[in-house]
């Protein structure tokens, strides 16, 4: 591979600042990429080898794999047998001609169309891409325990239960805005038991996932420059929902009993809305005191105020019975409750909901059918039917054993191996944890070495608004087995914290 180029190329002798936003391989991935784009590298280029690479860049030589299966994927790389990666002939060679007197380029052209997808280069990588399920990463469920046969039973069934053509017009069809009944009915029975919610079927709205549903309710319950107040730390989604609608941002800070608003609010940031996860703070786990839910509820009435209960993680609590949902204590009034079934069963399936006062319903099931206008009717009705039928509760019970016993294998391996450099807590619910690092470390930077050596950790830095906290990580144990949590602390025991 040449290298007196005087243009950026994969093998250029300065090494690459890799940053932590982004996995390292995508890094490689787009550097690449982005050489093939601007003809850095050209057609028939031989690429230096995935070891080569490695080395150059100090990384693992499965990183550079990865990009180069990537590229080879997309069509940006050939493999030739036995001689290795090549850059593919992208376009055709552009016939020679003679240059002509005043002929514009395209890039001189007027009217070239702008490039907009910067408005949204807040939103965070973890939520544009999927990350490798790799210990320790956060929000994994175990997806080998799922009950998949019992799944496609229902699913077998649903369909075989569509015996004539309105039947089937109305399985296989257009579906409802608000969602399919079947499944209201089952969430409102579901929460109203397992949460104390007070709801119907009428009162309960499908939507494509929690995210989702933050999204569309600040869209309706906001105006751009309106006040929203939101945890501190916070989790991610909730910062890029409120970024999206142009909300002003009113950190949160979070003590032992939960999120609290701030002594003195600046002139004119009095919150609209608060996004608050009452059950299990992300990330930092703590759940919220009866108190403080009855302080809050009683602000929001005060001030005609919403309160969006993003009720995360509250089906795998471990010890004792879960605090009453805030839209219990508040009857419905001014909170507003967002649930989702894909950290319960499976992350592909993006079914979430909002339980609602039944003022907000059609302005939501509006907002609703112009953002993808409704989700799946079969996958609904399966649900349904895996809920009604009692599956859900059972893989609830039986998941809540499973990371119960995961927990205690991450505390006693970390105990064991890294007794002075991280202190675990012991979270009350969910699948995953925090570990308190020794006073002056570079969270973010013990986050990259563990990147490096395959390992997800996420920096509690990364998601402080305001207030600075101790040094910490947020480790995800759920979607791990006994062996690769000792193996993974095992690794991070080697690096050099």
């Amino acid at each position: 591979m040449p290298t007196s180029r005087s243009r950026p190329s994969a093998d250029a002798s300065a090494v690459p600042a890799f940053d932590h936003e982004q996995p390292i391989y995508r890094q490689v991935y787009l550097r690449l990429r982005d050489a093939i784009l601007s003809g850095a590298m050209l057609p028939g280029q031989r690429l230096a080898s995935s070891r080569a690479l490695a080395s150059q860049f100090g990384i693992a030589r499965n990183t550079v794999l990865q990009a180069y299966v990537q590229l080879e994927v997309e069509g940006y790389l050939q493999v030739r047998s036995g001689s290795g990666h090549y850059v593919s002939q992208l376009r055709p060679p552009a016939p020679a001609r003679p240059a002509q007197a005043g002929r514009r380029e395209p890039a001189a052209l007027p009217h070239k169309p702008a490039v907009v997808h910067n408005t949204f280069d807040f939103v965070p990588e973890s939520l544009r891409h999927s990350i490798p399920a790799v210990p320790f990463r956060v929000n994994h469920p175990d997806l080998n325990l799922f009950p998949i046969e019992t799944w496609a039973r229902l699913q077998s069934r649903t369909l075989r239960d569509a015996r004539d053509a309105a039947q089937i017009g109305s399985l296989l069809g257009e579906g409802d805005a608000q969602g399919d009944r079947s499944l209201r009915r089952a969430i409102a029975d579901h929460v109203s038991i397992a949460r104390g919610s007070q709801c119907s079927a009428d009162s309960v709205l499908i939507t494509a996932g929690a995210q989702h549903a933050m999204d569309m309710l600040l869209r309706v319950l906001t105006r751009p420059g309106d006040a929203v107040g939101l945890e501190d730390p916070c989790f991610p989604g909730a910062y890029s929902a409120a970024r999206a609608a142009d909300c002003r941002i009113v950190p949160m800070p979070v003590d032992e009993h939960g999120a609290r608003l701030p002594t003195k609010l600046p002139a004119g940031a009095m919150p609209r809305a608060l996004l608050l996860c009452p059950s299990k703070q992300f990330p930092l786990g703590i759940t919220m005191s009866l108190p403080r839910r009855l302080a809050l509820i009683d602000w929001a009435l005060r001030s005609g105020a919403w309160i969006i209960e993003d009720d995360y993680d509250s089906e795998y609590r471990f010890d004792g019975k879960p605090i009453p949902s805030m839209q219990a204590l508040d009857g419905g009034r001014n909170v507003i409750y967002v649930g989702t079934f894909s950290k319960v069963l499976f992350p592909s399936l993006r079914i979430g909901f909002i339980v609602c006062p039944p003022a907000l319903i059609e302005p939501l099931t509006a907002a609703r059918a112009i953002s993808g206008r409704h989700g799946s009717t079969l996958e609904q009705r399966v649900l349904a039917r895996f809920i009604n039928d009692g599956h859900l509760a059972r893989h609830v019970r039986r998941m809540r054993a499973v990371y119960r016993e995961r927990q205690e294998v991450l505390l006693e391996a970390c105990r064991s191996a890294l007794p002075r450099r991280l202190v675990v807590e012991r979270a009350q619910s969910g699948l995953q944890t925090m570990a308190w690092l020794r006073p002056g470390t570079d969270d973010q930077r013990v986050a990259a070495q563990a990147q490096q050596a395959g390992i997800a950790l996420a920096a509690l830095s990364r998601f402080c608004l305001q207030t600075a906290r101790a040094p910490a990580l947020v480790m995800g144990f759920g979607g791990f087995d006994a062996a690769s949590i000792r193996g993974a602390v095992d690794t991070l025991a080697r690096l050099d914290f």
